[in-house]
């Protein structure tokens, strides 16, 4: 298989060398991926023909190139819900011979997303599949030897067939969904291999038998990666300012205690502009703040909510009382221009703006004078990459999937 890649996928045998093709007969899986090494278990790989095993290798090397097993990892995700919401991803992209991915209307959701945002949709219910269901396959798992899986993985390859034409029966689910949690057991959030992976995507002349489709897929996933960690980080770090304060408690650098000390205390303001115009939901908003108040708690003297559609609604409060009283109105349109006034005209109080919204508006203008740093945040992946092209010429721009 390596020697057919290397002549005639080269994309998928880029990705294969960077990773270290290690042997597990403890597993009950056929392969996994994760943490630089691809992990296979030998006595299930024999008992798959060439295309099959091709086919296997393939699905974890489209995981490697999303980088879904590099990404973050949400705190307590079953291994299901990820393996759920990658075959969910890969779905409407690829199609498989012998593989059999859930479909998204499985669990009643839309095709033609990307990983994260299956994956937080997924993580509202208990399971993509019935509790009853998980529980007497995981009953059987238990009791089944390795060449019973190698067996059943072959029969499921077999019959994918027939599973396409009815996804909502039971007896049509994956075999590999009862052992999830051993399939992402290599899954963690790795932003080297991220890079390297990035990389690779950048140096590929020829997608081999990928369809045009997946290809685009892959750039554009690789294009908007964006880590709002980082950027709110960098733009926290931007707009911190701090106040000299003199103190008999600290000696002078200089003179020692015949002169009073230096104190210097954080000053930072930060105006923080809620689009409440109906496009952000009360979910949305709850979790925007989750964030802010995880980014900003440090070094931040004062925070101050806004909200706006097509003016500026009422005063500024702070952060805390913003988290129980403003909610989503959907009052209609949306004015970017009546914040960025509001804001200049209180630039001696503020330092930075945080702009939450789905990007639907005229683009602003600064007035004359502005000063304060800006970051957006868009509610989606979809919104940023339709706006993020001016909102970056404001200042950063990032997306949470909200």
């Amino acid at each position: 298989m390596v020697e057919h890649w290397f002549l005639r996928e080269p994309a998928f045998f880029s990705m294969y060398c960077t990773h270290q093709l290690t042997s597990n007969p403890r597993m009950s899986i056929p392969i996994r991926v994760g943490k630089g090494r691809i992990e296979y278990m030998p006595e299930i790989i024999q008992t798959l023909s060439d295309a099959e095993f091709e086919e296997t290798v393939g699905v974890e090397m489209l995981r490697l190139f999303l980088k879904h097993p590099y990404e973050r990892k949400p705190a307590h995700c079953p291994g299901i819900r990820m393996i759920a919401a990658s075959d969910m991803a890969l779905w409407s992209a690829y199609k498989f011979s012998y593989i059999h991915l859930i479909a998204p209307d499985t669990c009643n959701l839309p095709s033609g997303k990307h990983y994260e945002w299956y994956l937080e949709h997924l993580s509202m219910k208990t399971s993509p599949f019935s509790k009853e269901e998980q529980e007497s396959r995981l009953g059987q798992n238990a009791e089944e030897r390795p060449e019973d899986t190698a067996e059943e993985c072959r029969k499921t390859a077999g019959q994918n067939g027939a599973s396409a034409a009815s996804p909502h029966a039971p007896e049509r689910i994956p075999k590999s969904y009862r052992n999830a949690d051993e399939q992402t057991a290599l899954w963690e959030e790795d932003e080297e291999m991220q890079e390297r992976i990035s990389e690779i995507i950048q140096s590929v002349k020829d997608w081999g038998s990928l369809s045009g489709k997946m290809a685009e897929t892959i750039l554009a996933a690789d294009r908007v990666r964006i880590d709002y960690r980082q950027i709110l980080n960098s733009f926290k770090a931007s707009i911190l300012s701090s106040r000299r304060c003199l103190t008999r408690m600290k000696p002078s650098r200089r003179y020692g205690y015949q002169q009073m000390g230096q104190r210097h205390s954080f000053s930072t303001g930060l105006l923080i502009a809620i689009d409440t115009s109906g496009s952000i939901s009360s979910t949305a908003l709850c979790k925007f703040y989750g964030i802010v108040n995880h980014f900003f708690q440090y070094g931040i003297e004062h925070m101050d909510v806004i909200q706006f559609d097509a003016a500026v609604q009422g005063e500024p409060v702070s952060l805390r009382k913003a988290r129980k009283e403003i909610k989503a109105c959907g009052r209609g349109g949306t004015n970017f221009q009546p914040v960025i006034d509001f804001a200049a005209q209180r630039q001696n109080r503020y330092d930075g703006l945080l702009i939450l919204t789905d990007g639907h508006a005229p683009i602003p203008i600064l007035p004359q004078g502005f000063h304060l740093r800006i970051a957006w945040v868009c509610e989606s992946r979809e919104a940023f990459l339709k706006h993020k092209g001016w909102m970056q010429s404001l200042g950063k721009a990032c997306y949470m999937n909200l």
